[in-house]
Protein backbone atom coordinates (compact mmCIF):
# COMPACT_ATOMS: atom_id res chain seq x y z
CA UNK A 1 0.00 0.00 0.00
CA UNK A 2 1.41 3.28 -0.80
CA UNK A 3 2.15 5.67 1.93
CA UNK A 4 -0.02 8.91 2.37
CA UNK A 5 2.18 11.54 2.70
CA UNK A 6 -0.09 13.87 0.34
CA UNK A 7 -3.24 14.81 1.60
CA UNK A 8 -6.45 15.95 0.53
CA UNK A 9 -6.37 18.97 2.84
CA UNK A 10 -2.63 20.69 1.47
CA UNK A 11 -2.63 23.48 -0.87
CA UNK A 12 -1.63 22.54 -4.38
CA UNK A 13 1.46 25.01 -4.09
CA UNK A 14 2.63 24.00 -0.95
CA UNK A 15 2.85 20.35 -2.12
CA UNK A 16 4.75 21.18 -5.40
CA UNK A 17 7.61 23.17 -3.67
CA UNK A 18 8.46 20.14 -1.72
CA UNK A 19 7.77 17.55 -4.30
CA UNK A 20 8.66 18.44 -7.88
CA UNK A 21 7.72 15.30 -9.55
CA UNK A 22 4.03 16.28 -8.28
CA UNK A 23 3.93 19.05 -10.99
CA UNK A 24 3.73 16.17 -13.82
CA UNK A 25 0.56 15.01 -11.42
CA UNK A 26 -1.23 18.04 -12.18
CA UNK A 27 0.10 18.70 -15.07
CA UNK A 28 -1.86 15.62 -16.04
CA UNK A 29 -4.77 16.30 -14.53
CA UNK A 30 -4.69 19.91 -16.23
CA UNK A 31 -4.63 21.84 -12.24
CA UNK A 32 -2.93 24.81 -12.26
CA UNK A 33 -0.57 24.75 -9.19
CA UNK A 34 1.48 28.05 -10.11
CA UNK A 35 -1.17 31.16 -10.20
CA UNK A 36 -3.72 28.38 -8.89
CA UNK A 37 -1.88 27.01 -6.01
CA UNK A 38 -3.97 28.31 -3.59
CA UNK A 39 -6.43 25.61 -2.97
CA UNK A 40 -6.13 22.52 -1.87
CA UNK A 41 -6.04 19.07 -3.66
CA UNK A 42 -9.78 18.31 -2.45
CA UNK A 43 -10.91 21.81 -3.86
CA UNK A 44 -8.60 21.36 -7.16
CA UNK A 45 -10.12 17.91 -7.59
CA UNK A 46 -13.81 19.05 -7.49
CA UNK A 47 -13.42 22.00 -9.88
CA UNK A 48 -11.57 19.29 -12.38
CA UNK A 49 -14.51 16.64 -11.55
CA UNK A 50 -11.51 14.14 -10.86
CA UNK A 51 -11.91 11.45 -8.36
CA UNK A 52 -10.24 12.58 -4.82
CA UNK A 53 -8.95 9.58 -4.03
CA UNK A 54 -7.20 9.00 -7.83
CA UNK A 55 -5.45 11.99 -8.19
CA UNK A 56 -4.52 11.47 -4.31
CA UNK A 57 -3.13 7.90 -5.22
CA UNK A 58 -1.55 9.07 -8.13
CA UNK A 59 0.25 11.91 -5.94
CA UNK A 60 1.08 9.71 -3.45
CA UNK A 61 2.75 7.03 -5.69
CA UNK A 62 4.67 10.08 -7.63
CA UNK A 63 5.88 11.36 -4.05
CA UNK A 64 7.39 8.17 -2.40
CA UNK A 65 8.75 6.17 -4.99
CA UNK A 66 12.59 5.91 -4.45
CA UNK A 67 14.75 5.32 -7.54
CA UNK A 68 18.24 3.50 -6.08
CA UNK A 69 21.43 5.45 -7.31
CA UNK A 70 22.21 1.84 -8.74
CA UNK A 71 21.89 -2.17 -7.88
CA UNK A 72 24.54 -2.44 -5.21
CA UNK A 73 24.32 -6.26 -5.58
CA UNK A 74 24.90 -6.17 -9.92
CA UNK A 75 28.00 -8.05 -9.91
CA UNK A 76 26.98 -10.91 -7.79
CA UNK A 77 24.54 -11.84 -10.73
CA UNK A 78 25.12 -14.21 -12.88
CA UNK A 79 24.57 -12.38 -15.76
CA UNK A 80 25.68 -8.90 -14.40
CA UNK A 81 25.72 -6.07 -17.09
CA UNK A 82 22.29 -7.79 -18.10
CA UNK A 83 21.11 -6.66 -14.66
CA UNK A 84 22.67 -3.40 -14.84
CA UNK A 85 21.51 -2.59 -18.28
CA UNK A 86 17.98 -3.43 -16.91
CA UNK A 87 18.57 -0.77 -13.89
CA UNK A 88 20.01 1.88 -16.58
CA UNK A 89 16.84 1.34 -18.64
CA UNK A 90 14.24 1.40 -15.57
CA UNK A 91 15.45 3.83 -13.43
CA UNK A 92 17.45 6.53 -15.99
CA UNK A 93 15.87 5.71 -19.47
CA UNK A 94 12.73 5.51 -18.32
CA UNK A 95 12.61 8.65 -16.64
CA UNK A 96 14.12 10.61 -19.09
CA UNK A 97 11.49 9.68 -22.25
CA UNK A 98 8.65 10.44 -19.12
CA UNK A 99 10.12 13.61 -17.77
CA UNK A 100 11.99 15.39 -20.58
CA UNK A 101 8.41 16.35 -22.52
CA UNK A 102 7.24 17.37 -19.60
CA UNK A 103 10.19 19.47 -18.98
CA UNK A 104 10.12 21.02 -22.38
CA UNK A 105 7.04 22.42 -21.67
CA UNK A 106 8.15 24.15 -18.40
CA UNK A 107 11.46 25.62 -20.16
CA UNK A 108 8.88 27.19 -23.28
CA UNK A 109 6.86 28.56 -20.48
CA UNK A 110 9.46 30.20 -18.65
CA UNK A 111 11.11 31.63 -21.64
CA UNK A 112 7.63 32.83 -23.38
CA UNK A 113 6.66 34.46 -20.00
CA UNK A 114 9.83 36.05 -19.34
CA UNK A 115 12.05 35.78 -22.30
CA UNK A 116 11.93 39.38 -22.57
CA UNK A 117 13.01 40.31 -19.44
CA UNK A 118 15.43 38.02 -18.59
CA UNK A 119 17.25 36.75 -22.75
CA UNK A 120 18.96 33.60 -20.92
CA UNK A 121 15.85 31.75 -20.63
CA UNK A 122 16.05 31.94 -24.51
CA UNK A 123 19.40 30.61 -24.75
CA UNK A 124 18.51 27.92 -22.02
CA UNK A 125 15.55 27.11 -24.23
CA UNK A 126 17.34 26.01 -27.67
CA UNK A 127 19.78 24.16 -25.62
CA UNK A 128 17.86 21.99 -23.37
CA UNK A 129 15.71 21.38 -26.86
CA UNK A 130 19.17 20.16 -28.28
CA UNK A 131 20.00 18.40 -25.61
CA UNK A 132 16.33 16.94 -25.26
CA UNK A 133 16.54 15.83 -28.68
CA UNK A 134 19.67 13.92 -28.33
CA UNK A 135 19.18 12.44 -25.42
CA UNK A 136 15.73 10.35 -26.59
CA UNK A 137 18.05 9.66 -29.88
CA UNK A 138 20.80 8.08 -27.67
CA UNK A 139 19.17 5.79 -25.13
CA UNK A 140 16.86 4.03 -28.29
CA UNK A 141 20.03 3.94 -29.99
CA UNK A 142 21.38 2.27 -26.55
CA UNK A 143 18.23 -0.01 -26.36
CA UNK A 144 18.05 -1.09 -29.88
CA UNK A 145 22.03 -1.61 -30.52
CA UNK A 146 24.20 -1.51 -27.36
CA UNK A 147 22.07 -3.43 -24.74
CA UNK A 148 20.89 -6.16 -27.33
CA UNK A 149 24.59 -7.10 -28.11
CA UNK A 150 25.80 -6.30 -24.59
CA UNK A 151 22.92 -9.39 -23.80
CA UNK A 152 23.94 -11.64 -26.52
CA UNK A 153 27.17 -11.94 -25.75
CA UNK A 154 26.73 -12.61 -22.16
CA UNK A 155 24.36 -15.19 -22.28
CA UNK A 156 25.55 -16.56 -25.25
CA UNK A 157 29.43 -16.04 -25.17
CA UNK A 158 29.08 -14.55 -28.60
CA UNK A 159 31.90 -12.88 -30.00
CA UNK A 160 30.44 -10.84 -32.85
CA UNK A 161 28.15 -9.62 -30.87
CA UNK A 162 30.95 -8.36 -28.02
CA UNK A 163 32.78 -7.16 -31.09
CA UNK A 164 29.41 -4.97 -32.06
CA UNK A 165 29.16 -4.16 -28.48
CA UNK A 166 32.53 -2.50 -28.64
CA UNK A 167 32.28 -1.08 -31.57
CA UNK A 168 29.27 1.12 -30.50
CA UNK A 169 31.02 2.69 -27.32
CA UNK A 170 33.02 5.47 -28.66
CA UNK A 171 30.48 6.96 -30.43
CA UNK A 172 28.17 6.84 -27.12
CA UNK A 173 30.91 8.12 -25.41
CA UNK A 174 31.30 11.18 -27.18
CA UNK A 175 27.56 11.62 -26.80
CA UNK A 176 27.85 11.26 -23.36
CA UNK A 177 30.24 13.81 -24.04
CA UNK A 178 28.53 16.20 -25.64
CA UNK A 179 24.97 15.95 -23.17
CA UNK A 180 27.17 17.04 -20.20
CA UNK A 181 28.60 19.76 -22.68
CA UNK A 182 25.10 20.89 -23.19
CA UNK A 183 24.29 21.05 -19.49
CA UNK A 184 27.28 22.71 -18.68
CA UNK A 185 25.92 25.62 -20.79
CA UNK A 186 22.54 25.34 -19.61
CA UNK A 187 23.89 26.12 -16.12
CA UNK A 188 26.28 28.52 -17.00
CA UNK A 189 23.81 30.84 -18.99
CA UNK A 190 21.19 30.36 -16.15
CA UNK A 191 24.26 31.31 -14.27
CA UNK A 192 23.89 28.06 -11.88
CA UNK A 193 20.39 28.23 -11.86
CA UNK A 194 20.15 31.45 -10.18
CA UNK A 195 16.24 32.92 -9.53
CA UNK A 196 15.24 36.13 -9.98
CA UNK A 197 13.57 38.30 -7.41
CA UNK A 198 9.99 37.59 -7.35
CA UNK A 199 9.90 34.80 -9.87
CA UNK A 200 7.17 32.61 -9.90
CA UNK A 201 6.51 28.94 -9.15
CA UNK A 202 6.94 28.15 -12.55
CA UNK A 203 10.01 29.72 -12.99
CA UNK A 204 11.30 28.25 -9.55
CA UNK A 205 9.75 24.40 -10.47
CA UNK A 206 11.27 25.16 -13.98
CA UNK A 207 14.99 25.62 -12.81
CA UNK A 208 14.87 22.95 -9.95
CA UNK A 209 14.04 20.05 -11.98
CA UNK A 210 16.53 21.21 -14.34
CA UNK A 211 19.14 20.55 -11.90
CA UNK A 212 17.63 17.28 -10.75
CA UNK A 213 17.70 16.42 -14.64
CA UNK A 214 21.19 17.43 -14.56
CA UNK A 215 22.18 15.05 -10.94
CA UNK A 216 20.38 12.02 -13.01
CA UNK A 217 22.25 12.82 -15.63
CA UNK A 218 25.61 12.52 -13.97
CA UNK A 219 24.54 9.08 -12.32
CA UNK A 220 23.11 7.82 -14.86
CA UNK A 221 26.40 8.18 -17.10
CA UNK A 222 28.15 7.39 -14.46
CA UNK A 223 26.68 4.21 -14.92
CA UNK A 224 27.44 3.60 -18.01
CA UNK A 225 31.08 5.46 -18.47
CA UNK A 226 32.52 3.70 -15.20
CA UNK A 227 31.03 0.33 -14.93
CA UNK A 228 29.19 -1.09 -18.15
CA UNK A 229 31.40 0.47 -20.78
CA UNK A 230 34.95 -0.94 -19.28
CA UNK A 231 33.17 -4.24 -18.84
CA UNK A 232 32.85 -4.56 -22.63
CA UNK A 233 36.16 -3.43 -23.25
Amino acid sequence: MTTQTIQGGQLVGDIVAVYSQASNVFKTYGIDFCCGGQVTVAEAALKRKLNEEELLARLNQACTEARPSWPLDWQQDERKLTKLMAHITRNHHDYLRDELPVLRDFVDKVARVHGDDHPELLTLRNLYHQLAEELLTHIDKEEQLLFPAIRNAEAEDSGPALKLAQELLGTLENEHDGAGELLRRMREATRDYELPAGACRTYSLAFRKLEELEEDMFTHIHLENNLLFPQIR
